[in-house]
């Protein structure tokens, strides 16, 4: 009968490949992994006392928790390969501490490794229960890890001949590894369920499973898998009674080059057991019995490395908790020996502070005597201070009163001399508008003289008339004066004409001129002749201007321009 065991070393190295062909993580140092190399060879070489000896000191140095967890899974998988079952799930109970549910990092691969640890030592209820508890981990599996797992339960199942629960749990990873084109594991999911189905008695389908298997292993080259899936169909043949095919599979594993196979003997026993039933059901005793020689050969030595592997296993587990026994001792022996210091510190301590105590108490009296006397002293020498403290008080208020006299008097003074300076350029913007008005009425005057003029006679001739005439009329329209206006007045209100385009955004070049002969107090009538307008005009104007300013209707538009700080 075909071992799990046989599937699954193959399994346990698809999940070392997986664990490092994961993205990119942060690796340790081109020394460290050489050394961790190392480690493992000294495993595979059978060298396992010097082995421990340096991974103890290896996972004791200055490692990251990641590098530590990598480490120990390495460990966990090498120890399995050579059947330190119990090693191995030591290292990856170790690796999982390490994480202490921090971190998920490798976390599925090491309970893997403990379940296929307990199913290879028969504790098929002890490796479901770690599958349960791999099952609760939060972070999301990849999907080879997650086929992996269903591969695992459902072996747990058929090994405790739950073969219909199996099936469903078989068909699960089946169906992952086909959509992710994973055929290597997709040939032992086959496999398995193949062997389910054989110990229900389901011929059919189990040999549907088998050559499935096999033609993914042929096309893979999976030479060694083909070794173990020869044993399959032996078992199957035997089932269907067919001893010849049974016989020449069970053989055909024997001309498979074993040598460095981890699962030599285990597979060959199996081979030779396969062998010899089919002899003994073809009456062929003479060849029956030399396959049981052989077979009982392989058995020996399986129970020969597995008892050796047992004993150095608990020997290697005794001296590491007596070791920690040990450990525990000197860390109970330090830490009884820092109380008594610490006690002894505490008494030596203690009474330093009561010499110390009784001294400063002794400094307090003599202290106050002393203060006593000084604080007469001080007393009469702050009455003295304070009494010329009250008369520079006194000096300081009546110097600060001058001074506020002063300051203000000076505000005063500038106050009058910035009031003088606006009403003299007030007084020099009213002389420029009343220079353009008078200048716009001279002007106007001639061309009204001149249009009677030429009313009466034909004095001046039409054409020199009309040039006369256009000449007065640009005159008239020029914006020279307005120019100079504006530059006056700029210099007594700088801000006007920014903060009024600013507040009301749409206010034109003319509104602008208009505000400005406000602000400084013009009627109507003289800004109809600066303008060269009527004065019904510039109402009209205004009223505009009103409702552009948002000016109520009973608000003086003087009143506005004047009491606008912003303006």
């Amino acid at each position: 009968m075909l071992k799990f065991k046989y599937i699954n070393n193959f399994l346990f190295l698809l999940v070392l490949m997986a664990g490092f062909f994961q993205k990119p993580r942060a690796q340790a140092m081109p020394e460290a992994t050489n050394e961790l190399n190392y480690y493992i060879e000294l495993i595979e070489e059978n060298k396992i006392e010097k082995a421990e000896e340096s991974i103890r000191t290896y996972l004791k140095s200055d490692l990251s928790t990641k590098d530590k967890v990598k480490a120990c899974y390495n460990f966990a998988i090498a120890y399995n390969n050579k059947q330190y079952y119990n090693l191995s799930i030591e290292y990856s109970l170790e690796g999982i501490k390490y994480l202490n549910n921090s971190s998920t990092y490798l976390l599925p691969q090491l309970y893997q490794a403990i379940i296929i640890n307990h199913i290879d030592l028969g504790n098929y209820d002890l490796a479901e229960s770690f599958y349960w508890k791999s099952n609760k981990i939060q972070a999301k599996k990849e999907k080879n890890i997650e086929a992996n797992d269903f591969n695992l339960i459902g072996e747990i199942h058929r090994l405790k001949g739950k073969y219909q629960s199996s099936i469903r749990y078989f068909n699960k990873a089946i169906k992952i590894n086909i959509d992710n084109n994973y055929l290597e594991q997709l040939s032992i999911n086959y496999n398995n369920i193949a062997l389910s189905f054989l110990y229900m008695n389901n011929i059919d389908s189990s040999e549907f499973y088998l050559n499935r298997s096999m033609y993914l292993i042929d096309s893979l080259g999976l030479v060694l898998r083909k070794s173990a899936i020869n044993i399959s169909f032996g078992e199957l043949y035997l089932k269907k009674g067919n001893y010849v095919h049974a016989l020449d599979y069970f053989r055909k594993t024997l001309d498979f080059d074993l040598t460095n196979h981890p699962d030599k003997n285990e597979i060959l026993r199996d081979a030779y057991k396969g062998m010899m039933e089919c002899y003994e059901l073809m009456g062929d005793f003479k060849n029956a019995l030399n396959s049981y020689k052989n077979y009982i050969e392989y058995n020996t030595n399986v129970l020969y490395y597995k008892q050796n592997a047992l004993i150095l296993q608990n020997q290697i587990l005794s001296d590491r908790q007596v070791h920690l026994h040990k450990m525990n001792l000197i860390k109970s022996k330090l830490s009884l020996e820092k109380k008594n210091n610490r006690l002894t510190s505490i008494l030596l301590v203690a009474l330093l502070l009561l010499v110390i105590l009784v001294s400063y108490i002794f400094w307090i009296r003599i202290k106050k005597i002393k203060q006593k006397a000084e604080l007469e002293l001080r007393k009469n020498k702050i009455q003295e201070l304070e009494l010329e403290k009250i008369k520079l008080s006194k000096k300081n208020l009546e110097f600060e009163l001058e001074q506020k006299e002063q300051d203000q008097k000076l505000k005063r003074i500038e106050r009058i001399r910035l009031e003088e300076k606006i009403q003299s350029k007030n007084r020099e913007l009213t002389s420029a508008a009343i220079h353009v008005m008078s200048k716009n009425e001279i002007l106007d005057s001639i061309r009204q003289k001149i249009s009677k003029i030429n009313d009466k006679a034909e004095i001046i001739p039409l054409k020199s008339y009309r040039e006369i005439n256009s000449i007065i009329s640009d005159s008239l329209r020029m914006d020279d004066d307005w120019q100079i206006f504006k530059r006056h007045f700029i210099e007594v209100h700088p801000l006007f004409f920014e903060k009024l385009k600013t507040k009301y955004p749409n206010i034109t070049t003319d509104e602008l001129k208009l505000c400005a002969y406000l602000k400084i107090q013009l009627s109507s009538k003289e800004i109809a002749r600066l303008l060269n307008i009527t004065a019904v005009a510039v109402n009209k104007r205004r009223n505009r201007l009103r409702k552009k300013l948002n000016i109520l209707s009973d608000e003086d538009i003087y009143g506005f321009f004047l009491r606008n700080d912003f303006l």
